[in-house]
Formats: structure tokens, C-alpha cells, sequence
């Protein structure tokens, strides 16, 4: 009943009406993007199956530690950056100026941390390349190639955010889609006149510049990307660098630590290539890694209104798990679905498989969390999970075998769990400060 007197069915349906049709457009526009996503992620899978099957073992365990270091760097390159594009960018995001000095900023900082990044982890991606296997010369290709990448994979990672920000969905999946199909497409053609590790990643390095060069052209339509930078953005970055370098460097070395320990102890390249192989299973999640960073985690961070944030926190995280125990079931009860896409070479990781989901079931949890926790900047104290994880695996060391791939797969899976933990207390903690600032 309102303070008027009670409210007549056609009002009330006429007080809904709104709602229902945003809560309908809304489940259109996720439902269009994880369709595409899902046809950007199955397109992708299949590169990566071509490759698992066509490469032999020793060549694939190169191409896994390639993939893995340039990640290592990328993520490397990124510290508190994309927290800042995304917490402060969800305020300017209208003002094309503004939010360009925001881009300009990033940009220039990601370049500073990415030159230190391949100081570092160049002289580890030689070493693990040459211990298992790798000549001279195809080392330091690789190792190029690698570079390339990354060069590129510097202005994507912060550009990519503009049309997340806008909310652009068709245009994210236009980019998506044309890059995974012309890999796909030029990889099946390669097959017919040689393919190995290093062209392999000299494809994917190519369309990262398609990529750019598409990205680039959108951007300057609705970002001034001549602005200068913005002195508040940078302290602000530089703030968040500071509050997360620990946190970050551990993650990502925390990220890889499976390839990392096996391609140190174990006495043979193929046990590399096995947990590459199995690893090429885990971009089942990607799809809902895409979701999270194109269309949830830009809502999250542009709502304003506690009630809806609970709501959308619930259903997010909520789909998540339902998808992750439904892949997690699926591996434990029919593993030869899965392995049989990887061909004979791995049909006997049936146990390793399990272990393997499951730790990506794990991350993807810990990813949501993340995810949603850092678009709203709730990441104080997040730099337990380093104490927190080394004492996890200092209890875990004595029991494990790090020679076989179980044995790394198991160490890894355990090792998840508390960041996990953390990051379930520190959105507690968020919702918990916006209730105080309510009151």
C-alpha cells in the first residue's frame, strides 16, 4: 500500500514495466557476448588442440614456456595498472579528454614496468628453453618472438579497456573474433608448409598487431589520445603499484608455477608438454574470464548502489561456481571426453586431468573474487595471501613429488587455496565498509 492508498494493478505493472525490460536487455547483452565469446573461445581451443597434436612433444614444452613467460611479463608489466584504469576510469569514462590522460598515463607506466619485466624474466625463459632442450639459435628466436609480443601486448592490455569501460560489446567481440579466426585460419594453412613452435608464436604475434590496429582505430574515436598525462592519475597508479607490487609479482609467479616447476625438476621435456597439453583444457573457463572482464567488472565498477551490488556479487559469483562444479564433474566421472581431444600422446592423464580442472576451478574462483573485489578497489591487506600461500607450501614441500606431473599438479592445486580464502574475506570486508558509509 503506497501513503496514497493502495496501488492499482495496471500501476504496478506499469512501476515494473522499466525494470523488467532492463533486466531484459541486460540478459540479452550477456547472453549475445557469451555467445560470441563462446565462438571466440571454441575457435581458439581449436588452435590450440592443432598444436598439441600436430608439434611433438619436445617442441610443444618449448612452446609452453614461451606462452608462460610472456605472460610472466605481461602480467608483470600491468602491477595496479589495470585496478587504476579500471576504479578511476569508471568515473571519467564520459569525459573523452580526461579519460585520455587516464590512457596516456597507464600507457606510460605499463612501458616503465615492462622494460624492468624483460630484465628479469629473459634470462630465466633462456635458461628453462636451453635445460630442456632447446639449440642456441632457436632459444634466442624464441625468445625474440616473445619480446615482439609483448611490445604489442602493452598497448592492447590498456587500450582494451575503453570500449569495457563504454560498454562497446559488439566491438570487443568484432576484435575477438576476427583475431582468433585469422590465427586459426593461417595456422590450418601453415600446416600444409611447416609449422613449429617458433612460427607459432610468430602468428600469434601477428594478429596481437590486427588487434591493435583495430583497437586503435575505435579508441581515437572516443578518447583524446593525444592528451597529456594526468599528474593525480599517475600518483594514484603509482599508489596502487606500490600497495600491490608484492601481491602481483607472487600471483603471477604463483600463476605459472606448475611449467616452472616442472620444467626445472622434472628429467624430461615431454612432462612440460603434458602439463601444457592439460593446460589447453583449462581455456573452458575462459569464456567466463572474458564475461568478467568485458561486461561484469565494468558494471560492478560503475554501480553505485549497494543494494544492486549485492545483487549482481550474488549472481555472478553464484554462475561461476555452478559452471565450474558442472567442468570439475564432468572431468572426475567422463575424463576420455577430454582426453581425447588431445590425441594418443596424453590419453593416459586421466588422474593429472582431474587435478588440473580442478586447480582451474580454483583460479577461476579466485579470479571472480579478484575481479570484482579490485573494480572497486577492495584490496587492502590483500598482500596476506603471500605469507599465507609460502606457509601452505612450506607444510606441502615434504610430501611432494616435484619430478612428476602429479605431484606439481597437486602442489599447485593446494597452493590456490588461500588466496582463495583471502579474497572471500576482503569482499566481506568491502561490502561491510559500504554499509558504514550508508550508515
Amino acid at each position: 500500500m503506497s501513503f496514497f492508498g493502495p496501488i492499482s494493478p495496471p500501476a504496478l505493472a506499469e512501476s515494473t514495466a522499466p525494470l523488467l525490460r532492463q533486466a531484459l536487455h541486460r540478459a540479452r547483452i550477456v547472453g549475445s557476448f557469451a555467445f560470441a565469446q563462446a565462438t571466440v573461445q571454441l575457435i581458439g581451443f581449436l588452435s590450440g588442440i592443432l598444436l598439441v597434436r600436430h608439434l611433438d612433444q619436445r617442441d610443444y614444452a618449448f612452446f609452453t614456456i614461451a606462452n608462460t613467460m610472456q605472460g610472466t611479463i605481461n602480467v608483470l608489466a600491468d602491477i595496479g595498472i589495470s585496478i587504476g584504469l579500471v576504479s578511476i576510469g569508471g568515473r571519467v569514462w564520459q569525459d573523452r579528454r580526461r579519460f585520455g590522460e587516464l590512457v596516456s598515463t597507464a600507457l606510460r607506466l605499463r612501458r616503465r614496468l615492462a622494460s624492468v619485466a624483460v630484465l628479469i624474466v629473459t634470462p630465466l625463459l633462456y635458461f628453462m628453453l636451453i635445460k630442456n632442450g632447446a639449440s642456441l639459435p632457436y632459444a634466442l628466436a624464441l625468445i625474440g618472438l616473445v619480446l615482439a609480443a609483448v611490445f604489442v601486448q602493452l598497448s592492447v592490455g590498456v587500450l582494451s579497456v575503453v570500449p569495457r569501460l563504454h560498454s562497446n560489446i559488439g566491438r570487443i567481440q568484432t576484435i575477438d573474433l576476427t583475431g582468433s579466426i585469422t590465427r586459426l585460419v593461417v595456422l590450418l594453412a601453415l600446416l600444409l608448409v611447416f609449422l613449429n613452435a617458433g612460427v607459432a608464436i610468430a602468428v600469434g604475434s601477428a594478429v596481437l598487431v590486427l588487434q591493435y590496429w583495430m583497437l586503435r582505430r575505435y579508441v581515437a574515436t572516443v578518447v583524446d589520445l593525444d592528451a597529456p598525462q594526468n599528474e593525480e592519475d599517475r600518483a594514484a597508479m603509482k599508489g596502487f603499484i606500490r600497495n600491490q607490487a608484492a601481491n602481483a609479482v607472487f600471483f603471477c609467479l604463483q600463476g605459472q608455477i606448475t611449467v616452472f616447476l616442472i620444467s626445472f625438476f622434472a628429467a624430461r621435456a615431454s612432462s612440460v608438454a603434458e602439463v601444457g597439453a592439460l593446460g589447453r583444457l583449462a581455456m573452458i573457463f575462459a569464456v567466463l574470464s572474458n564475461l568478467l572482464t568485458n561486461v561484469f567488472a565494468p558494471a560492478f565498477a560503475r554501480c553505485q548502489s549497494p543494494r544492486r551490488l549485492r545483487w549482481q556479487y550474488a549472481g555472478i559469483l553464484g554462475a561461476v561456481a555452478a559452471f565450474s562444479l558442472a567442468v570439475l564433474a564432468a572431468a572426475a566421472f567422463v575424463p576420455g571426453i577430454f582426453l581425447f581431444v588431445l590425441g594418443g600422446k596424453y590419453e593416459h592423464l586421466e588422474h593429472e586431468l582431474v587435478l588440473m580442472v580442478a586447480g582451474a576451478v580454483a583460479s577461476a574462483l579466485t579470479g571472480t573474487f579478484w575481479a570484482l573485489n579490485s573494480s572497486k578497489a577492495w584490496i587492502t591487506g590483500s598482500w596476506l595471501y603471500i605469507p599465507l600461500t609460502l606457509a601452505t607450501q612450506a607444510t606441502l614441500i615434504p610430501f611432494t613429488d616435484f619430478t612428476t606431473v602429479r605431484g606439481v599438479l597437486i602442489f599447485n592445486l593446494f597452493s590456490a587455496i588461500p588466496n582463495l580464502l583471502l579474497n572471500m574475506v576482503l569482499s566481506f570486508r568491502g561490502f561491510r565498509s559500504l554499509r558504514r558509509a550508508a550508515a
